[in-house]
């Protein structure tokens, strides 16, 4: 009785430095995985990517503006020196921003016709090195549509256009100043509704029995059409 008795104490001894290993193990992991989490600036990454996000995105539309405008293709310029960039502002973050040159869209296409786009699109490859970010890829587009819906035939002249993004919404907040007609000032825009309650311009002109229509959306990027 008195080995058996002294077995079973072994074995609760036993038990009770099992269990107390294993809650100061759990402890330990459990410190570990706080203070990582606790020192590690996830929002400060979330931030980052999404800067450089937000400027690849505008690099690409004042890229597009200038093309359309000047003629001047400073894309592949523009974006070696965006990645030069990155490297010199976060030295220690050890960012390389790359793209798909083979699946780079820049065009205006087809100018001088009822409807006009001028568009571009370009596919990133973002790596973070000092955080382990490899292969996170995102999407810039930019885009302009013009559509030369209807042209009255009789003075006041009316010329009924669409202008639309690249998500192909409807472009808000455009003007006077916006447009051209003929190569000249109209003498007034104003946003209507069409029969489909979507936001379209009505284009007053002294005469314009084919106009030719340019437009620039407020980032600065130029498409012409005509009838």
């Amino acid at each position: 009785m008195t080995v058996a008795r002294e077995k079973r104490g072994q074995f609760v001894i036993i038990a009770v430095l099992l269990a107390s290993m294993m809650i100061v193990s759990i402890g330990v992991v459990m410190h570990n995985a706080i203070t990582y989490y606790k020192h590690e600036p996830w929002e400060e990454y979330t931030t980052l990517i999404g800067n450089i996000e937000l400027n690849s995105q505008r690099l690409l539309e004042l890229s597009l503006a200038d093309y359309t405008t000047s003629g001047q293709d400073k894309l592949v310029y523009n974006l070696e020196s965006w990645q030069n960039d990155l490297r010199d502002i976060y030295p220690s973050s050890e960012i390389f921003l790359g793209h798909d040159p083979t699946n780079v869209v820049f065009r205006n296409y087809p100018w001088d016709t009822r409807t006009a786009v001028s568009e571009a699109k370009v596919d990133f490859t973002l790596d973070i090195m000092s955080i382990g970010l490899t292969g996170y890829e995102f999407t810039t587009r930019a885009a302009v549509k013009l559509t030369i819906i209807n042209v009255t035939s009789t003075s006041p002249y009316q010329i009924f256009v669409a202008v639309k993004n690249e998500d192909d919404v409807p472009i808000m907040d455009l003007n006077r100043n916006s447009f051209k007609v003929n190569n000249a000032l109209p003498a007034a825009v104003s946003p209507v509704l069409d029969g489909f309650h979507v936001l379209i311009y009505r284009i007053e002109v002294a005469g314009a029995p084919s106009p030719t229509v340019e437009v620039w959306d407020q980032r600065g990027i130029y498409v012409r059409g005509s009838i």
